[in-house]
């Protein structure tokens, strides 16, 4: 099966937002979800010191957990924007060049996957590929060295996106 793409900025950037929420959101869900605990935990051993100072330092134990729970949410906060930044720098740059570029295509055969931008062709043979995810109606492959390719239902149709998932059961084995 081969499939013509035309680039669209818009497919482009739903694609790379997916992939950055698959590497992303649980990470920063978790410690979102821990910053809570632990300005709870400091509130409570604020309190404990200010009314009860001598308490064999029941407040400064609750302090100490409160910033162990606080501290890394910081530390991914700002990692995770530092990320997000450069991710949509790199966008920016991938677009500038993908815009030129019209001839795409998809190619599925039966020993491996053919993408071909422009004049340059990449042969991937399906035994480097670990696993794939479908997710917001978009298939993501991705390799051994986890470089992930992505293709969206928007690009080929319904149904043949249909039919490269059937295709790609058979063909990835998920161990």
């Amino acid at each position: 099966m081969k499939f013509e793409i035309a680039f669209d900025k818009d497919v482009y950037n739903k694609q790379m937002d997916l992939l950055f929420d698959l590497a992303w959101k649980r990470k920063k869900d978790y410690y979102k979800n821990t910053q809570y605990l632990g300005v709870v935990l400091m509130i409570i051993g604020v309190l404990l010191i200010f009314n009860r100072p001598n308490v064999f330092g029941a407040g400064y134990f609750f302090l100490f957990f409160g910033l162990s729970n606080l501290l890394p949410f910081v530390y991914y906060f700002f990692k995770i924007k530092n990320e997000y930044k450069k991710l949509g720098d790199a966008k920016i740059k991938e677009i500038e060049i993908l815009n030129d570029s019209m001839n795409s295509s998809f190619e599925l055969s039966d020993d491996s996957l053919i993408i071909t931008i422009q004049e340059k062709s990449k042969i991937i043979n399906w035994n480097e590929f670990v696993t794939f995810v479908i997710k917001d109606e978009s298939l993501i492959l991705i390799t051994k060295d986890y470089m992930p390719y992505i293709l969206d239902e928007i690009e080929v149709g319904k149904e043949n996106f249909q039919k490269i998932i059937s295709f790609v059961e058979k063909k990835i084995e998920i161990v």
